[in-house]
């Protein structure tokens, strides 16, 4: 991954907008998904893991730089007045470098990857610089208290070159996390859809079930009037009364699933469920609506390339491929260089106040007892189990494809049959009524006129919303926003 996709990929992980602090109503779709980006806790949680994995890269990079340490000793003798006999006094320590070359659990798959420990690879270079401070003899002038600074500077120069094998591996642990990003993305943004098509179909069904309602009244209306003129049985006032009483149950359960549509619409985004929500419908799709073109090989194709999952597959691929090499680096020399310095204010004898020294350490390892041939082992196990995951991200793409495009199909086909369908009961409803008007015909028929005509309007309002989840679908199957 060059430095422009790098830094482009980190700049959309790490630049997470400010959360809103109340939640204005929700009116249309792209206030839905507005909120929805901003509230998500999945979507957070992915920008939190990229940043993790930056300051891990930054880690790795930092064994790039010089190390520096200083040190400050102060000594006091109980003997210091003595004048005869002899005494010795020495300080010194090994200062390790703190900041060892270790990449934190980024594996491709489950396995994780790391460099080996200092003591089985050379790569982290230690530099010791060592005061000592002698003091004792016949002169009873020398001053026994002793103060010492020392300045040490390491440089690992990579001779291997696993700090950068290190930090690709970061590049790609990074690439990964932005890809899955942008799938966290998808996903949210079709729930969001679907919850908001849901919404709205379930509002559409309200007034299909007022309608029927509507329709019920008027109906029980002209049954009690023509009963009352003698010209119908109680039967067909009985007969009507059941009709409006059924109907008003379906209101009922309708608004309720109404309430509970939004509060679980809201509660999806992320905000209070409370959250006023007045959504707007969108254009009702008209029987003459064309079927969007659905080539099913140019549509797999343009999946496997738009979708995340599948770039995903073989990032981990390339990522398994580069610990086989890391691994491979376990017995490769290493080379490092230190300077240090020491001024000491007051020697004890005579000698340079400062001191200093500038040494190059070359280290070949002969064994490891074969942990590095083990962990390759373990890599290439990895590389094939990549493999199995890129061909199951391939059959898994191209069945979501397929089975978007079969609802596209079948929903625009139901769509076009319903709108010929409820044409028909309406047509059939309005005889009815005008049978039973005149006394040709019963409540009964009418009752049936009218469940027939609130059927078929159930049927197009069912099959406009499968139709508009069906594409909001096929979209997300083809890796679209």
């Amino acid at each position: 991954m060059n430095h422009t996709l790098r830094l482009s990929l980190g700049l959309l992980l790490l630049a997470t907008p400010a959360l809103a602090q109340t939640s204005p109503p929700i009116k249309n779709l792209e206030d839905a998904l507005r909120l929805a980006q901003e509230k998500s806790p999945s979507l957070r949680q992915s920008k939190e893991r990229a940043l993790k994995t930056q300051q891990t890269i930054n880690q790795i990079l930092s064994a790039r730089k010089p190390q520096a340490s200083l040190r400050a000793t102060y000594t006091r003798l109980l003997n210091g007045g003595s004048g005869f006999g002899g005494g010795g006094a020495s300080g010194g320590a090994g200062v390790t470098n703190p900041f060892p070359v270790l990449l934190q659990n980024t594996p491709p798959g489950t396995q994780p990857v790391q460099l080996p420990a200092a003591t089985s690879r050379a790569e982290s270079t230690t530099s010791t610089t060592t005061t000592t401070t002698t003091t004792g003899g016949f002169g009873s002038g020398t001053d026994l208290n002793q103060e010492s600074v020392s300045l040490s500077i390491t440089q690992n120069l990579d001779l291997a070159g696993v700090i950068k094998l290190a930090n690709q591996l970061g590049d790609l642990e990074l690439e990964v996390q932005a890809l899955d990003y942008q799938r966290l993305l998808m996903d949210l943004k079709y729930s969001v859809r679907s919850g908001y098509y849901s919404l709205l179909r379930a509002e559409s069904l309200v007034k299909v079930s007022a309608a029927a309602v509507a329709q019920s009244e008027e109906a029980l209306r002209v049954a009690r009037s023509q009963f009352n003129a003698g010209t119908v049985a109680q039967f067909d006032v009985l007969r009507a009364q059941t009709q409006l009483a059924n109907n008003q149950q379906s209101l009922i359960s309708a608004r309720n699933q109404v309430m509970l549509s939004r509060n679980a619409f809201a509660n999806s985004l992320g905000v209070d469920p409370s959250t006023p929500v007045e959504l707007v419908a969108p254009t009702e799709m008209k029987e003459k609506d064309p079927l969007p073109e659905l080539d099913e090989a140019k549509l797999i194709a343009a999946a496997w390339v738009a979708r995340p999952e599948a770039r995903q597959a073989e990032v981990s691929l390339t990522k398994a491929e580069k610990n086989i090499k890391l691994y491979g680096k376990g017995l490769s020399p290493s080379l490092g260089a230190s300077l240090s310095t020491n001024y000491n204010p007051n020697p004890a004898f005579i000698g340079d106040k400062t001191t200093g020294s500038l040494s190059l350490g070359l280290t070949l390892p002969l064994s490891d007892g074969g942990s590095s041939k083990a962990q390759a082992e373990g890599a290439r196990s990895d590389q094939r189990a990549a493999e199995i995951q890129r061909e199951q991200y391939h059959n898994g793409i191209k069945a979501e494809v397929q089975q978007a495009i079969i609802a596209v199909r079948d929903a625009h086909e139901r769509a076009q049959t319903a709108w010929s369908a409820v044409e028909q009961a309406r047509e059939a409803y309005r005889i009815a009524q005008v049978r039973f008007r005149e006394g040709v015909d019963t409540q009964l028929s009418v009752n049936d006129a009218q469940t027939s005509l609130t059927q078929s309007e159930t049927n197009i309002v069912n099959a406009r919303y499968d139709y508009l989840t069906a594409l909001a679908r096929l979209n997300r199957a083809l890796g679209k926003e």
